[in-house]
């Protein structure tokens, strides 16, 4: 069988999986009890448990008591696996904002009115809670486009929030693209920041105050101006904000994004509908 020809039929297999419309095709006949939602969903627990690397066909196998040959009956290997599990652990789309807006919203995003930007916010505090839930799907890398159920219900629901404000098509997807892109950035440093006592030793708290104290001095004014201003200012200085915290930073950036989309697509004299 040639090379192209096994991919294709492990991207149809992987696509079976994903959807459900069969359980990978066994070439001699399904292991009873065995599925790909099981599979799927020890997988995940193992990933809760150990992170992304402690996926594999043969641990996850043994979870459930058959060979690692069983399961390839239903997924073709492990990076299709970890595209299922991946799918399944994001979980469906967030549903619409409430008219209020939830009680865990921050001071600025809870100020906005509901409507296409309060949706926006709704999304992205939605995905920061599955990150938090499942924080090794950072870890996975995006080789393709979105191709599961769940993966294009979540573009599709972040899309709803922009259509009809007076983007272009390709406006749309280049600005969900961008939103997605940069939660996703963002969460990733937030939790390797979050991770590093472990690796280093030194505390979140301890870690911030080294950082501070290096950068005051590092900075040279004539060659960091920017920089050195900032520093003087005491901005990189712990305080009340968690060291490794993005809601801020993440508050402040989505704020002025969609201020500029807003101004983008507001007619002259006019407003766009929130």
């Amino acid at each position: 069988m040639s090379a192209s020809r096994k991919s294709r039929e492990s991207r149809a297999r992987t696509q079976e999986a994903l959807w459900g419309d069969a359980p990978g095709r066994p070439s001699r006949g399904p292991k009873r009890g065995l599925s790909v939602e099981k599979i799927a969903s020890t997988a995940i627990a193992i990933a809760d448990a150990e992170g992304l690397d402690g996926i594999s066909m043969q641990q996850v196998a043994g979870r459930l008591g058959y060979t690692a040959m069983s399961l390839y009956r239903y997924v073709p290997g492990k990076d299709q696996l970890v595209g299922i599990v991946y799918d399944r652990a994001i979980g469906p789309p967030p549903g619409s904002a409430a008219p209020d807006g939830p009680a865990e919203e921050s001071a600025e995003s809870s100020a906005e009115a509901p409507g296409w930007r309060a949706g926006v916010y709704h999304w992205v505090r939605s995905i920061l809670k599955v990150y938090d839930r499942h924080p090794w799907l950072l870890d996975v890398t995006i080789s393709t486009p979105p191709l599961g159920p769940n993966q294009l219900g979540w573009l599709e629901a972040l899309l709803q929030e922009l259509s009809d404000i007076g983007l272009a098509d390709d406006e749309m997807l280049h600005l969900a693209m961008f939103v997605a892109g940069a939660v996703r950035d963002l969460a990733r440093t937030s939790l390797e920041l979050e991770q590093a006592p472990d690796r280093t030793g030194v505390s979140v708290e301890e870690r911030g105050g080294n950082y501070a104290r290096a950068m005051r001095e590092l900075m040279d004014g004539s060659r960091f101006p920017a920089l050195s201003r900032l520093v003087a200012s005491g901005v990189f200085e712990p305080g009340g904000t968690a060291y490794n915290g993005i809601s801020p930073g993440l508050d402040f950036g989505l704020r002025r994004l969609l201020d500029g989309v807003e101004s983008h697509v507001r007619p002259v004299g006019g407003a766009v509908d929130a």
